[in-house]
């Protein structure tokens, strides 16, 4: 990994296994692409893709020939070939063991080198698009501006050198998964039917992509929505099971099963409008009532959160967001899209006592309370004490 970061190697749209990159770093990135797009009145066609036993079916032979080509030559190469060569395989059930069967393709999941070997056997996927690709290992994303149908029949030749590069490395796309997406607010969008190996692929207007529901018009309502949903019914889940008076267990419980599902890459879609901060809140509530066993009607909740020590979710957000943009701006979190967008502001006043940036100009509500917009206001605003105390939790460079 020293070699192909230090090289440069690795394609820098794969953000999966790699320091300083995350499901939250790619996210943010592909987020802030969509919303200018969408800003701008310009449509992007979005197409998920999906592998089917991607890990599974890395061809030995194939990947020997690509770590030589990127440089792992000698002893290296030798020890890797000899780690995936000769592994056989059986099943156990019962106490009966099968017979072992040589596994000839795959890389060793649950191994240290193994994730490494796949994003060298991944990584020149989107070397022959013309449509931007996002990759989390096998998690693909490809995406591309389009004002006319030329855009999208660039887009389905994009879909046919996917499918010419899974034919050459022995990969193999599942068509049934795979969904195509057009964000965008116009009235009248451009409408295209995608096709990859004679299957239309499915149109959708919400898709997940690495954990989080995007919607075909850049807002996070149903993502918030499935979140709360899950997040209540978990809840539910330990209230039923979790038959004990210990306060501290069940607040356990709340901050390891619950809140998590909450706050997961909540830098990317943190709510605006009252209703879905109030949606999110409702589940800290009742979780509130649950860890202190107070469900009669007149029982403050306000008082509850006060004694529990929690802070509102929103303020927990917000909080978030900040030391998300604070460690973009020191290089420790790669967000390259982002990261070129933050630019100093120049000193003027005295107000000025610590760094400032310039904001991003905007011209619809969606774009200006995007992660970027949003963040540099509030980290205008800090003060000094605030911005310390930022700097503190994200640590040194």
């Amino acid at each position: 990994m020293r070699h192909f970061e230090t090289y440069s190697i690795l394609n820098d749209s794969q953000h999966g296994f790699r320091p300083g990159r995350s499901c939250v770093s790619q996210l943010l990135d592909f987020s802030e692409e969509i919303t200018t797009n969408l800003e701008s009145g310009k449509q992007t066609d979005v197409l998920v893709m999906d592998f089917a036993k991607a890990f599974d079916r890395v061809n030995h032979s194939l990947l020997i020939h690509k770590l030589r080509r990127y440089g792992i030559q000698g002893t290296a190469l030798s020890w890797i070939d000899s780690f995936l060569k000769d592994r056989c395989q059986a099943v156990r059930v019962d106490g009966h063991l099968s017979s072992f069967v040589e596994v000839r393709s795959g890389v060793p999941q649950g191994s240290v080198l193994g994730p490494c070997l796949f994003l060298a056997y991944i990584n020149d996927l989107p070397e022959k698009l013309t449509a931007l690709a996002r990759l989390f290992a096998d998690d693909t994303a490809v995406y591309k501006v389009v004002v006319n149908s030329k855009q999208q029949d660039q887009l389905q030749q994009d879909l046919q050198h996917l499918a010419e590069w899974e034919r050459s490395w022995d990969m193999q796309f599942h068509p049934a998964k795979c969904v195509s997406m057009a964000v965008t607010r116009s009235r009248t969008p451009l409408s295209r039917s995608y096709v990859l190996h004679g299957h239309t692929l499915e149109t959708v207007r919400t898709v997940k992509y690495l954990g989080v529901t995007m919607s075909h018009d850049g807002t996070w309502d149903h993502h918030i929505n499935n979140m709360a949903n899950k997040a209540n019914r978990v809840l539910g889940f330990l209230r039923r099971n979790l038959k004990i008076s210990s306060t501290s267990i069940k607040e356990k419980a709340y901050k390891a099963f619950v809140r998590p599902l909450l706050e997961y890459a909540s830098s990317v879609w943190d709510p605006y409008t009252q209703k879905s901060i109030a949606r999110l809140e409702s589940v800290q509530r009742r979780a509130a009532r649950f860890v202190l066993n107070r469900y009669h009607n007149k029982s403050s909740v306000g008082s509850m959160l006060l004694q529990l020590g929690w802070e509102p979710l929103e303020q927990r957000r917000r909080t978030q967001r900040l030391e998300v943009f604070c460690r973009i701006r020191d290089g420790l979190v790669e967000c390259p899209v982002i990261r070129d967008k933050i630019v100093p502001a120049p000193p003027r006043g005295r107000r000025m006592y610590t760094e400032q940036f310039t904001r991003i100009k905007t011209r619809t509500l969606y774009r200006a309370e995007s992660f970027l917009p949003r963040t540099i206001r509030d980290w205008n605003n800090l003060r000094k004490d605030e911005v310390e105390a930022v700097v503190a939790a994200t640590g040194p460079v």
